[in-house]
C-alpha cells in the first residue's frame, strides 16, 4: 500500500515560519519612464481627445455625449496636473497652490510646454489667450497620417486581391491607389510614374470579360508596387519630424518629454 510505504523525502521540521513577501501592488513590468515623461505623454494623448471633441462640437453642434466626454477629459487633466504639482511642489516656490485652480495649472502647463500652440482649439476652449493663430499642428498631422493610412489600406487590399481568380475591379482599385498616392504627401509621389506605367494595360485586361484574370507579369508588377508602398509607409525609418510637414512640432515635444526638458520650448517655425 502507498500509505504504508516510507516517504520518498524526509522534510526537515520547521522551527519557525518566515513571512512571505507579497508584491500584489507591484507592476509585472515596471515602468522605467519618469513621472515627468509619463505626464507629458498623457497630456499629449488627452489634449488630442479634447481637440477632437471641440472640433466635433464646432462641426456638428453640441451633443450631450460629446459634451460629457469633453468635460470628463478636461477634469481628469486638471486633477492629474494638480496632483502632480502638489507632489512635486518646491517649498520655496512663490505660488500658493491653495489659491490655484486645476484650470489655471493646466493653462500654465500648456503655455509653458508649447502645447497651447499645438492645440489652438483646446487652448481657446480652456480660456488661454494670445495663442498664435494658423490652425492646429496636430490636426494637420493627423489628417496627413490618415491619408497615409488610407494608402496603406488600399495597397494591402490590392496585395490580397491580386491572388484571387477574378480581377474585374483591379483597375478601379488601382485608380484609388493612385488617388491616395496624390494625397499622401510628396514622399510618395515617386510611385505615380510606376502606376502610370502599366495602368492602361491593367485597365484593358480588366474589361476583357466578366471574370478577367491578370497576366503573371501584371500580377508581379502590382505585387511589387504595393509591397514597396507599404514598406515605405511603415518601415522607412524616417524620423517623425519628416513624416509630415507639421510633425516637427510633435517630434520636438516628444523629444523634450523623453529627455526631461519639456519646459524648454524650441522654435520649430523655421
Amino acid at each position: 500500500m502507498i500509505l504504508e510505504s516510507p516517504p520518498l523525502v524526509n522534510l526537515t521540521p520547521l522551527t519557525e515560519i518566515h513571512e512571505v513577501p507579497i508584491h500584489i501592488r507591484n507592476p509585472i513590468h515596471p515602468n522605467s519612464a519618469s513621472k515627468h515623461k509619463r505626464l507629458g505623454l498623457q497630456m499629449l494623448n488627452e489634449l488630442s481627445r479634447v481637440e477632437m471633441f471641440v472640433t466635433r462640437i464646432e462641426t456638428v453642434g453640441k451633443h450631450e455625449e460629446t459634451n460629457a466626454e469633453l468635460a470628463r477629459t478636461i477634469a481628469h487633466l486638471e486633477q492629474t496636473l494638480y496632483a502632480y504639482e502638489a507632489e512635486n511642489k518646491n517649498p520655496g516656490h512663490p505660488d500658493d497652490q491653495e489659491n490655484t485652480t486645476g484650470r489655471m495649472i493646466l493653462q500654465r502647463y500648456m503655455i509653458r510646454t508649447g502645447l497651447a500652440e499645438m492645440f489652438p482649439k483646446s487652448s481657446e476652449y480652456l480660456g488661454i489667450e494670445h495663442v498664435i493663430p494658423g490652425g492646429s499642428f496636430i490636426e494637420a498631422h493627423f489628417r496627413q497620417m490618415s491619408s497615409i493610412n488610407q494608402l496603406v489600406s488600399i495597397a494591402l487590399q490590392l496585395q490580397n486581391d491580386v491572388r484571387l481568380t477574378n480581377h474585374k475591379y483591379m483597375a478601379h482599385q488601382t485608380a484609388l491607389l493612385y488617388q491616395c498616392i496624390n494625397q499622401a504627401g510628396p514622399q510618395f509621389s515617386k510611385y505615380k510614374a510606376r502606376v502610370e506605367e502599366n495602368f492602361n494595360a491593367l485597365k484593358e485586361v480588366s474589361n476583357t470579360s466578366e471574370e478577367p484574370y491578370l497576366p503573371i507579369e501584371l500580377q508581379a508588377w502590382l505585387s511589387d508596387l504595393t509591397t514597396d508602398i507599404v514598406a515605405d509607409a511603415l518601415f522607412s525609418g524616417r524620423p517623425m519630424a519628416q513624416q509630415t510637414p507639421e510633425a516637427a512640432h510633435l517630434s520636438d515635444y516628444i523629444n523634450r518629454v523623453s529627455s526631461g526638458n519639456v519646459d524648454e520650448v524650441a522654435d520649430t517655425s523655421a
